[in-house]
């Protein structure tokens, strides 16, 4: 339910909670294809899904190599949450999971609301400037945009802005 309101408005579930319930599904969708497993049925098709993922999941962190590095990208992508990289007065700056040999440098920028909901402002590109040093970042907001100032740690000491409409 929370990827379909994540996709049709700007509002979703904080990270923290939308991951919990997603392992709770996968475990429970697990058992679930045990229990079903005698005398068998029909909806153990459905529960087998996810025994397939768990069984994908072993194989591959087993073997660790590229075709299964790829294939466990594909199967966890929806279950593996964005990285918190620095938070201030609610703006929350994270790096969000594309994958293993995604490209550098963006990240999405959201804002707490009413302690479980978190509100996407979008992502942040960032092409050719390189990582940011979260340790020069600071948040200025108000009611109409979201200015960022940072510098990059290719170019420290550099000071640079970047602003967000709300």
């Amino acid at each position: 339910m929370n990827s379909v309101f994540k996709n049709f408005t700007t509002y979703c579930l904080e990270g923290n909670i939308e991951f919990g319930i997603e392992t709770l599904t996968a475990i429970s969708g697990l058992t679930l294809f045990f229990l079903y497993l005698k005398p068998f049925k029909k909806i153990n098709f459905y529960f087998s899904i996810y025994a397939t993922i768990a069984f994908f999941l072993v194989i591959g962190l087993i073997f660790r190599g590229l075709f299964l590095g790829l294939v466990l990208s594909v199967l966890l992508f929806p279950l593996i949450p964005a990285d918190k990289e620095f938070e201030e007065n609610g703006i929350i700056i994270s790096t969000p999971f594309k994958g293993f040999m995604a490209r550098c440098c963006s990240y999405q920028i959201k804002e707490r609301q009413l302690l479980i909901f978190e509100k996407d402002y979008g992502l942040l590109e960032l092409e050719g400037e390189g990582p940011i040093d979260f340790k020069t970042v600071k948040i200025n907001s108000n009611d109409t945009e979201i200015e960022i100032i940072y510098s990059t740690d290719f170019d420290k000491g550099v000071i640079k802005k970047k602003k967000k409409i709300r």
